[in-house]
């Protein structure tokens, strides 16, 4: 009972440091409404102006589907639409990291505007990736930084244990659920500066080394890294049979103004994995 005692004092104290660095965001974990539009795997129901979209000659494969006034109508996040249909597609081979410039167009998000003119788009011929359905939900929730970002090492100053009681923190608030989510901190599993790597690797240099980084370009294009801001991340779900290479994640990056202006088609990927 003491020790409890001391690990729930020790998680007051960690969410004191941090609370003023909260960002909220909404997780989307599993829906018993079946007749809800949003939803991971299956078929898209979409209108009659969609098109699927490929890749260098290959069908992407269908990942998930949002409807905003389901997911963020009440305006919980103000930056994100409270209305459209946001579809996102991804290569199924699995090929690309977002970490190359020749990556672009390997993933696809795709908005449109709310109707009930809706159907399920078959699935194309060369398509055999198909994920399960997974209807799903919005939850608030707080997220708050990574665990290697500077302002965490900054306040616990290398503390071993209050690291690992912050990880602790960090995760509670997912429920053990697969960690989709809409908006927020991202929770990386290699490099949590996963902004700076699409403001270069979106300007043309290669980050899957060091030679991106380093190039002349980077210290200038590092300027505008903050413009990105984490719009989507997906998990993977034993639900919807959806892993990413070792049940890894995806990261979708959007600019501000991209956003602001409901431009979705510049929106950068990052996948990452253990």
């Amino acid at each position: 009972m003491p020790s409890f005692k001391k690990n729930q004092n020790l998680l007051e104290e960690i969410k004191k440091a941090v609370q003023p660095y909260v960002k909220p965001a909404l997780h989307l974990i599993a829906s018993d409404n079946k007749s809800v539009f949003s939803k991971i795997g299956s078929r898209p129901e979409v209108p009659k102006e969609f098109q699927w979209p490929t890749w260098n000659g290959q069908s992407l494969a269908f990942v998930l589907q949002l409807k905003f006034s389901e997911i963020n109508g009440s305006g919980y996040l103000p930056h994100l639409p409270t209305a459209g249909l946001l579809y996102v597609f991804y290569d199924p081979s699995q090929s690309t990291w977002g970490f190359d410039p020749k990556d672009e167009g390997s993933w696809r998000l795709l908005f449109f505007e709310e109707t009930d003119v809706l159907e399920s788009a078959p699935y194309p011929n060369d398509l055999e990736l198909h994920y399960q359905q997974k209807h799903i939900k919005a939850k608030p929730i707080d997220t708050y930084p990574p665990i290697d970002a500077e302002i965490i090492d900054t306040l616990f100053e290398g503390d071993e244990g209050k690291e690992e009681a912050y990880e602790e923190f960090r995760s509670q608030v997912y429920e053990k659920r697969p960690w989709h989510q809409l908006g927020g901190y991202s929770d990386p599993i290699q490099n949590y500066n996963m902004d700076l790597e699409c403001q270069l690797v979106s300007n043309g240099l290669y980050c899957g080394d060091k030679s991106g980084y380093e190039d002349q370009r980077a210290e200038y294009l590092a300027k505008n890294q903050s413009d990105w801001i984490l719009l989507l991340q997906i998990d993977s779900d034993d639900e919807a049979e959806m892993c990413w290479c070792d049940c890894g994640r995806l990261y979708f990056w959007i600019k501000k103004n991209d956003l602001a202006a409901g431009n979705f088609d510049d929106v950068w990927m990052i996948l990452q994995c253990y």
